[in-house]
This record gives structure tokens, C-alpha cells and sequence, in this order.
């Protein structure tokens, strides 16, 4: 019975240690990806103290959405509610009532800076909280991501790597121009930062100081946040004064063939 015992035990051992030399070689392959981008990160304006703090102990999530893994099946294209959930729970009743309630509170809270980004850039402020209560729940959301992970990770070994690397790039600028600080930099699973979810290429393209204290503050500047995304909004074709959506309706002969499913 000990000897068998012992030989449970020894086989337990060798397959705690096989399952963790596997992230190790892993780790490894990944620790020199990241290492190659240190010059593209150097002629940004990142130090290398910078690359180091944002980048130290950093490992793979392999959990991740949108990932092409060598030696696994493929992952699912998206996890995003909106595509995965029925309409009737994605547009859950009870959750947009709560919304909408706080979204009401928030109206008259700030008001004023509402009613200026409305005049500067013509988006209403119904539009723009239901944004920002969607993307962060107001911002009671916390994003669960270190984004320089995800992005790092989706460079690494996701779909769109071309596309992750200059944003895992950029969101290292972003922290050596100091508008942000590392801790700050939490993600969706995407890499979406900030009050109303920005890439860090959307920041660079979209972003305002609309508080007026120099930064362009989308992680807890309120005004900075909503004025971003009316910004965006304008520059993605939003034509003030027409609705974002119309009530229609259609025939009862209307053949349903024809529409997308």
C-alpha cells in the first residue's frame, strides 16, 4: 500500500510540473515579443523606465477572446453581449429602468457641462448618458483587465495582431505623455479604457480637455469623458439636430425574406 502510495504521489508531482512548465515556455516566447517593441516604443517617447514599470511581470491571458492559439481549437470570434445574448436580455428591462433613473440624477448633476458640450459639438446630453451608462455603468463599473495584458496579448497571438500592436504602443504613450498612470490603465477584454471605452488610438484621435486642467482625462473627468465621445461621435459622421433613430412601420405585406435574419 506505501508503495503504491508513493507512486500516486510521484505521478501527482510530475503532472503539478509538466502542467506548469507549459506557461513557462510560454511566458518566455511572449517576454521576448514584448521585448522586440521597446524600440517602436522608444521613438514614441516612452523612457525605459516607463516600459519597464508598464511591462514588468506581464504575462499572456489566454483567455481572451478573438485568439489564435498554435495547438488549440480557435475561440469564438467575440464575447460582446450584444452578440451573444437575445435582444431580450441584452436590452433587459429592469436594467435599462435603472439606468435611465440614475441617468436622470446625472442630468441635473452636471448639467451645465452637458449643455456646453451640446452647443460645442451638437450631440444631446440623452445621447451621451445613455453612453456612458452603457459602456461603464457610470463609471460603478470596474474594468477587470490590466490593459497592457490584453493588448499585449491580442499583439501576441489575436486576430488582428497588426492592429493590437500599435494600440499596445500607444497605450504605452499614453502613460509617458502623463495622462494617465499606470495603475489607471484597466481594459474590457478589448482594451477599451475610460469612462465611454476608448482604444488607445481613439484617445489620440478623439480625446478633449474640456475641464480645462490640461489633461485629457477620460478615466474620471467627467467632462473630459463626454465631450471625447461627442467628439467621436461628430467625426464618425453624427449630424446635429437629426435623430439617432426613427420609429418605422412596416407594412403587414412586407416580405421578411428579404431582411437579414
Amino acid at each position: 500500500m506505501v508503495r503504491y502510495a508513493r507512486i500516486f504521489l510521484a505521478m501527482v508531482l510530475w503532472l503539478i510540473a509538466t502542467t506548469l512548465a507549459v506557461p513557462a515556455f510560454a511566458d518566455d516566447a511572449f517576454r521576448s515579443f514584448i521585448e522586440m517593441l521597446r524600440p517602436e516604443a522608444r521613438a514614441l517617447g516612452v523612457s525605459r523606465a516607463i516600459f519597464d514599470a508598464a511591462t514588468q511581470g506581464l504575462e499572456p491571458d489566454f483567455s481572451l477572446p478573438d485568439l489564435v492559439i498554435p495547438g488549440r481549437p480557435p475561440k469564438p470570434d467575440t464575447q460582446q453581449p450584444e452578440f451573444i445574448k437575445s435582444p431580450a436580455e441584452y436590452l433587459s428591462e429592469a436594467s435599462l429602468n435603472r439606468l435611465a433613473a440614475q441617468a436622470r440624477k446625472l442630468a441635473v448633476e452636471h448639467r451645465a457641462t452637458l449643455a456646453a458640450i451640446e452647443q460645442k459639438f451638437g450631440v444631446p446630453s440623452t445621447v451621451l448618458l445613455a453612453i456612458w451608462g452603457r459602456e461603464t455603468d457610470f463609471g460603478a463599473y470596474r474594468l477587470p483587465n490590466n490593459a497592457f495584458r490584453v493588448l499585449g496579448t491580442q499583439a501576441y497571438v489575436g486576430r488582428r495582431k497588426e492592429q493590437f500592436r500599435q494600440e499596445f504602443l500607444l497605450a504605452l504613450k499614453i502613460v509617458a505623455d502623463g495622462h494617465a498612470g499606470i495603475a489607471d490603465m484597466r481594459s474590457s477584454w478589448a482594451g477599451a479604457m475610460g469612462l465611454t471605452q476608448f482604444l488607445p488610438s481613439e484617445f489620440y484621435k478623439y480625446a478633449v480637455d474640456f475641464d480645462g486642467d490640461g489633461r485629457r482625462d477620460i478615466w474620471s473627468s467627467v467632462p473630459d469623458a463626454l465631450a471625447s465621445a461627442a467628439k467621436q461621435l461628430v467625426e464618425k459622421g453624427w449630424q446635429a439636430g437629426k435623430g439617432w433613430a426613427y420609429e418605422v412601420r412596416v407594412p403587414r405585406d412586407v416580405d421578411c425574406t428579404r431582411a437579414d435574419p
